[in-house]
């Protein structure tokens, strides 16, 4: 527990680095199943942060 709440700004800019990346590759391709997976992601993502509905 101690080293996430030392290393808490680098993890969420892991997290948030990962979820981007993901973005771009998916936005590229052509199917959506991906789409779908990642917008399930970004959903769970949203509600561990406790955001309202976007």
């Amino acid at each position: 527990m101690e080293w996430i709440q030392a290393n808490w700004v680098n993890i969420t800019a892991a997290v948030g680095g990962v979820v981007t990346l993901a973005s771009l590759i998916v936005k590229m391709t052509p199917s959506q199943a991906d789409d779908a997976m990642l917008a399930k992601i970004i959903a769970v993502l949203n509600a561990l942060a406790l955001n309202p509905k976007q």
